[in-house]
């Protein structure tokens, strides 16, 4: 009896560790069980993918031991999808038929298949270090099943949707547009999703080019597009820039160029509540130079090999046009202060991975964690020796060659390093702010730093979570509480401020900026105290809300509105 108990409990404490684990957590394989009753479900999702509709099919799946019914299931991507593939991807939307199931309160699953990356790690660890710099989804590996059988080890890329711009934009609902036209143009005028104003001053030109995953926002996105394309000095109005040039930094050090920069695919922009559109990265499994095809411009159209992309100078556009129109890139690096703040942004992704070699302690644990899965993966497009190696070396594949991460990313650490050695970094230290932070509602706020080396130097500052920052300019003129005039202290009055204020601080030479802190701005600094009690009065209330007054979400739910007055 003692042993039949014990066997019990090991059984059923196994699930629910499982289980409370977070489904994106990297640490955790998670185990997914797809059933099909149609013997013919691979004819029948083949079917669906060549007839270019997204309907799906009917089955149910099995997560970390939960069941679930009436999912619905096809095929997802592009070019990873054929017909002659055993392991195609997957994107399995859970409330189907159910509106209300979901697995941990995920509705949607999309599962990459791995088709381009002998190492298995590109896209867990590419995404793992976006999130450092702005939202990016979670990703992670799961062993996934048909009908019992093993299909093979996924990644598993958390669904850019409403639950996602809720925890990162407190906003759902808004436009949502996935920047992938519907007929990839790989040709040297294929413009695809490449925000041009090419075709035309309708939104509808716009509709073959752009996948809209929300109830509107086709005019939103040709002002922002009109804006961008020719009145760029007001883009700050519909644009968080600092986000782009984030995401142009991310993509040039570690080589993605499955992005924007090739072929102007593979992004999300999503409205938040500052009405900025905020780009967001997706579908990474061919960085770290995975994609080798192009890089838009003159001199890489036809490709490069790992030489020339360990050596990509960050600024090659400058020099050597695109063939077809980049304005996300082109129109704001002509302006030179967002050049050096996009050098900046990849100084910092630099030293904070690859100079001190954490990405590649991260990406050996990653593959001592999926290890015995890729080997046990029988339908993997490469051997479990290429796995191994293409860590650190090069790796044929079909057509081309894919550079060992460590071949590619030390030599263009190393690159990079030299490339701003001879640049002029300011210095940001000692920040301080008068009156202190119980102090500061209703009142002037000062804040001071030491800056070093810089010819310039600017606060960015909001009084609300996600709204936009504002910029304005620091002074050591012995004006702005400063101190002496060229003391090498600046500083700068904020009037009447808020009980609450995120902010940030820039400062440049003539050849290089400087942020602080350096994730700026998806991380900044905070003074908050609270509101005086006399202040707040309860200004509304909506109770027993059946049918009434519908949320953002579509429910129904009681509120109260609290006002500060």
């Amino acid at each position: 009896m003692k042993k039949i108990l014990v066997f019990l409990l090991i059984v059923f404490i196994q699930p629910l560790n499982i289980i409370s684990q977070n489904f994106y957590d990297v640490d955790y394989i998670r185990e997914i069980k797809l059933y099909f009753d149609q013997p013919n479900w691979d004819h029948l999702l083949d079917s669906l993918y060549l007839d270019g509709l997204e309907q799906r099919l009917l089955a149910s799946v099995e997560i970390d031991g939960t069941m679930y019914d009436s999912v619905g299931v096809r095929y997802k991507g592009f070019s990873s999808v054929s017909i002659n593939t055993i392991k195609n991807p997957f994107n399995i939307k859970l409330d189907y038929v159910d509106n209300n199931q979901n697995h941990q309160g995920f509705e949607k699953i999309k599962l990459s298949n791995v088709i381009k990356d002998p190492s298995f790690l590109r896209e867990v660890l590419s995404y793992e270090i976006a999130r450092d710099y702005l939202p990016s989804p979670r990703a992670n590996y799961a062993n996934v099943y048909v009908n019992d059988t093993l299909w093979g080890l996924y990644v598993n890329v958390e669904a850019i949707n409403d639950k996602f711009t809720n925890k990162h934009f407190a906003t759902v609902n808004s436009p949502l547009i996935k920047c992938n036209p519907l007929n990839l143009n790989l040709t040297s005028g294929g413009e695809n999703s490449n925000l041009s104003d090419t075709h035309g001053n309708d939104s509808s030109f716009y509709y073959n080019y752009y996948d809209l995953k929300s109830n509107s926002g086709w005019a939103d996105l040709y002002t922002l597009i009109d804006t961008l394309n020719n009145h760029v000095s007001n883009v700050d109005n519909i644009l968080n820039v600092d986000r782009s040039l984030w995401m142009h930094a991310f993509n040039y050090t570690l080589i993605n160029f499955d992005s924007y920069v090739g072929y102007g695919q593979n992004y999300y922009l999503y409205q938040g509540l500052s009405n900025q559109f905020h780009p967001i990265l997706w579908d990474l499994n061919m960085s770290f130079g995975g994609f080798r095809l192009t890089d838009a411009t003159q001199s890489y159209f036809n490709g490069f090999n790992i030489s020339q992309a360990q050596t990509m100078d960050p600024l090659n556009f400058l020099n050597n046009n695109f063939l077809s129109p980049r304005p996300l890139i082109t129109k704001l690096l002509s302006n030179s202060r967002h050049q050096r703040m996009y050098l900046a942004h990849m100084r910092t992704i630099v030293e904070e991975h690859f100079s001190n070699q954490s990405y590649i302690t991260r990406a050996q644990y990653l593959q001592n964690l999926i290890s015995s899965d890729v080997q046990n993966d029988n339908n993997k497009f490469y051997s479990y020796n290429d796995f191994l190696d293409n860590i650190n070396n090069q790796v044929n594949i079909p057509s081309s060659i894919c550079p060992g991460i460590s071949q590619l990313m030390d030599a263009r650490t190393t690159f990079l390093t030299n490339y701003w050695s001879g640049f002029t970094q300011p210095n940001i230290s000692n920040i301080q702010t008068l009156p202190n932070s119980s102090q500061i509602f209703g009142n002037d706020l000062t804040i001071t730093a030491q800056i070093q080396d810089a010819n310039y130097a600017m606060l960015a500052y909001r009084f609300g979570e996600n709204m936009p920052f504002r910029n304005i300019q620091m002074y050591d003129d012995g004006n702005h509480n400063d101190g002496a005039a060229n003391d090498g202290v600046y500083g700068v009055i904020i009037n009447n401020c808020s009980n609450s204020i995120d902010y940030y601080l820039y400062a440049e030479s003539s050849d290089e900026g400087i942020f602080s802190p350096k994730r700026a701005a998806y991380e900044f600094y905070t003074l908050t105290t609270k509101v005086p009690q006399s202040t707040l009065v309860i200004n509304e209330v909506m109770a027993n809300n059946q049918t009434t007054v519908m949320d953002e979400t579509g429910d129904y739910d009681d509120w109260i509105e609290l006002y500060n007055k």
